[in-house]
């Protein structure tokens, strides 16, 4: 028996379908049905009712079910505990972020980390925030770094780490670029490029609009924020995103919106596992980075935005 095992049943368990679980597992259906039927046959008995439309635990599935949650959970708390012990001059560390904060916010606390933990190999995954939630549920990650709150279920956790306003992002040539602030009445009138609707920032968008019982003018949709910030560096379009990505760009600039958009960023990780050691320092710095940018300070009126699920 061994770990996969455990993690594609409960994932099974979960999603209640083969088909479905071997999609969010990017393996095959056959590869997880007979995955399925080794561990079946290692225990002696079925676990999964696979008779009606959904998939269900039998009563030999459903005492087997806690087990696998607890091993699972041991095994990460497992890996915690030697890292510890190894008082951080080894190990590895993996998590997951969203493309925004890939190139702002993590080189210089990945820097700093390696500078005093060199024995630490990290690997960070740029993801979107449904498949960040994934592997961080599946523990194939130690935790997300996402706006949110994400959806959370029981296996799945949200701690916000900060806040920050979004600002209305145009060339140095627009017609606005003078403004000192703009106000949605002016946005509207505007010619956009957002992200598109799967983003959890573009859903924050479009409910501030309705919230000013304003319209906004989308020209162009993508799913790329460094796609998006190169159009409006060479257009006459503008888009809204956080100030920090105009940073060391000359080619953009932020003007702040008022009433502000404020959105909330934050780590995903699971529920009933402690962090690792490296992992602790790494959200520690993140939040002392913020802290002394006081980006997690909203000084003006905002939006009331309600949260959405990913």
């Amino acid at each position: 028996m061994e770990l996969r095992h455990l993690r594609y049943f409960l994932s099974i368990v979960r999603i209640g379908s083969f088909t479905k679980a071997a999609e969010e597992l990017c393996i095959t259906q056959p590869t997880l049905s007979h995955q399925i039927r080794q561990l079946e046959e290692q225990l002696g008995c079925e676990l999964l009712d696979r008779s009606g439309r959904k998939v269900r635990l039998t009563n030999a599935g459903e005492i087997f079910c806690e087990y696998a949650n607890r091993a699972i959970k041991e095994v990460e708390n497992g890996k915690s505990a030697i890292q510890e012990f190894q008082g951080l001059r080894l190990g590895t560390l993996s998590f997951g972020v969203i493309s925004s904060f890939i190139n702002s916010l993590l080189p210089p606390v990945l820097s700093r980390f390696q500078e005093e933990y060199p024995g630490i190999q990290i690997k960070v995954l740029e993801l979107p925030t449904h498949e960040l939630e994934r592997q961080v549920r599946e523990g194939e990650l130690a935790f997300g770094l996402a706006y949110g709150p994400t959806a959370i279920d029981e296996h799945v956790q949200w701690e916000e780490l900060f806040r920050e306003e979004l600002a209305f992002i145009i060339s140095p040539q627009h017609p606005l670029a003078h403004m000192n602030s703009v106000e949605f009445e002016i946005i509207a009138q505007t010619p956009l490029a957002l992200l598109t609707r799967e983003y959890i920032s573009r859903r924050i968008i479009d409910t501030a609009f309705l919230e000013t019982m304003s319209t906004p003018r989308v020209a162009i949709e993508m799913n790329s924020i460094d796609a998006l910030l190169q159009m409006v560096s060479s257009t006459q379009l503008a888009t809204i995103q956080a100030p920090r990505l105009t940073h060391g760009n000359a080619k953009l600039i932020s003007v702040p919106i008022r009433p502000a958009i404020v959105r909330s960023a934050g780590i995903v990780t699971r529920r009933g596992v402690n962090l690792s050691p490296a992992a602790r320092i790494v959200v520690d710095m993140l939040r002392k980075d913020f802290l002394d940018s006081h980006l997690d300070h909203i000084r003006c009126p905002a939006i009331k935005v309600k949260r959405h699920k990913i």
